[in-house]
């Protein structure tokens, strides 16, 4: 009797045992299954039926914005920050590359890839959301730095890293406090770009000139003329600049020539350049590009804040 009552126990808890697993099975496959609604920055709604494992990225701040996650792209545009160090390196090399052009990405590239997510840049890949068909495109478009946060905090929703997410914005705002710390709203500082003598400035409405307007005076502003290619850009001219005079240059030199001369180089011979007191003082720094110009995600803007503290220390 003993030894039946024994084996009726047993019975009922193996039962049991199986009873929850099977709950907790179908608990998974409904989570599997259920959609996830958001809207992009063109207020487009897109709709992912799972966790996306397949990235494909093409604007910078995807792959920046990756890498906080510890997510490597499917594939990225070519000549991004992906090789840089600080991102996915020599590992980068082996990600894969979509033809094309930044501002015309090969589409049977992206199809081959088979993606089930891909992010672009407002602006820039709009148009491609018909040709993609059902492949979800989610554009992005920063306008300051908060709005590269918010990113960061979408892509962690969006992969199931809201620990990593949250952590890399904590890290991001320290290095924005302890700018404001080190930094001085007495130092006024400009950063240009462009391949020759016709340059353009980040404005205060830039993502990168909103996060240097947190330690420094940056009093450039768009006056709600903004370049279309690229947010919170204006064309300026070497008088508008004199008129402010500002105490630091950054100068991010757009070339495919790598021995070609820089921006800065190439404005060296005008006289009206030569009369700026960053110009008098050697307060012009030719900075990289890929980070300060196309990188836009936090980790990115990071890189950003050390540069520009390191060079506002040294000079102290």
């Amino acid at each position: 009797m003993l030894i039946k009552q024994q084996l009726l126990s047993g019975l009922v808890l193996i039962l049991l045992f199986l009873g929850a697993c099977s709950n907790k099975t179908e608990e998974s496959s409904a989570e599997s299954k259920e959609e996830k609604k958001l809207l992009d920055s063109t207020s487009t709604e897109i709709v992912l039926d799972k966790i996306p494992s397949e990235i494909i990225c093409l604007t910078e701040i995807c792959v920046d914005t990756l890498h906080l996650l510890k997510i490597e792209p499917s594939a990225v545009s070519a000549a991004g920050i992906t090789q840089e160090s600080e991102f996915f390196g020599e590992a980068g090399v082996a990600i894969p590359l979509i033809g094309g052009t930044f501002f015309e990405p090969n589409i049977e590239d992206i199809y081959q890839k088979n993606p089930q997510l891909v992010i672009g840049l407002g602006g820039v890949h709009d148009s491609l959301r018909e040709s993609l068909g059902d492949i979800p495109l989610y554009i992005v478009s920063p306008l300051s730095y908060k709005d590269s946060i918010e990113f960061v905090r979408v892509m962690g929703s969006i992969t199931g890293r809201q620990d990593l997410a949250e952590a890399a914005i904590k890290n991001f705002e320290g290095k924005i406090e302890l700018f404001k710390e080190q930094a001085s709203m007495d130092i006024t500082a400009l950063v240009m770009y462009g391949s020759d003598v016709n340059f353009g400035i980040d404005t205060k409405e830039s993502v990168v000139g909103s996060l240097l307007a947190e330690g420094v005076s940056y009093p450039w502003s768009t006056g709600g003329d903004a370049e279309s290619h690229t947010s919170g850009g204006a064309q300026f001219s070497l008088e508008e600049v004199l008129k402010q005079n500002p105490d630091i240059i950054f100068v991010e030199t757009f070339s495919f020539d790598k021995k070609g001369p820089t921006l800065s180089d190439q404005l060296s011979e005008s006289p009206i350049w030569k009369e700026l007191k960053a110009v008098r003082n050697d307060e012009v720094y030719e900075v990289r590009t890929n980070i300060w110009a196309n990188g836009r995600g936090i980790g990115s803007l990071s890189i950003v804040l050390d540069e520009v503290t390191g060079i506002i220390e040294n000079g102290k």
